[in-house]
């Protein structure tokens, strides 16, 4: 037996056992991505910041936290803010730097809302992993974004 085939033949066998182990365990790692769930009650988000997990709203969830303060963060990049945002949110490039400004606004616990151009756009779920990955616990994503908010002529905020 030659060297390439003993070492297809363990390489098979490795895959194989990895396969069935996975299948056998109580704790096995999902074959496909749980998609985001959708909160559309405000009192669920309220019952469930205590659970680390990434949400996904709609655009009447998110006026309701917004008016409730919850902060707002912006995952469009710089040269969309100058369109304008929703009022009082808060945007940077830097992931770094916009951590840092999240923690020092609302902590780690506490929630707050993610969101970016529309429904299309992955930014704000990109950017809700990368905080979730730096410890944040509570993050809504607001799938409809700035296009939702624009389009049901809600109140913008523009910076010069």
């Amino acid at each position: 037996m030659n060297f390439k085939k003993q070492i297809s033949i363990f390489i098979t066998a490795s895959i194989l056992v990895g396969f069935i182990s996975n299948l056998v365990r109580s704790d096995a790692i999902s074959w496909i991505a749980e998609p985001i769930k959708v909160v559309k009650n405000v009192d669920d988000v309220l019952l469930i910041l205590s659970d680390s997990q990434i949400r996904e709203i709609d655009l009447e969830t998110a006026k309701s936290l917004h008016q409730t303060g919850l902060l707002f963060v912006d995952a469009r990049a710089e040269e969309y803010l100058l369109d304008g945002m929703i009022p009082g949110a808060i945007a940077n490039d830097d992931v770094g730097i916009l951590s840092e400004q999240i923690e020092v606004l609302v902590g780690y616990e506490k929630g707050f809302v993610v969101y970016c151009s529309d429904d299309d756009c992955g930014s704000s779920e990109e950017l809700a992993y990368e905080l979730q990955d730096l410890g944040f616990m509570n993050i809504f994503v607001f799938k409809g974004g700035w296009k939702s908010w624009t389009e049901a002529g809600l109140e913008i905020e523009k910076h010069e």
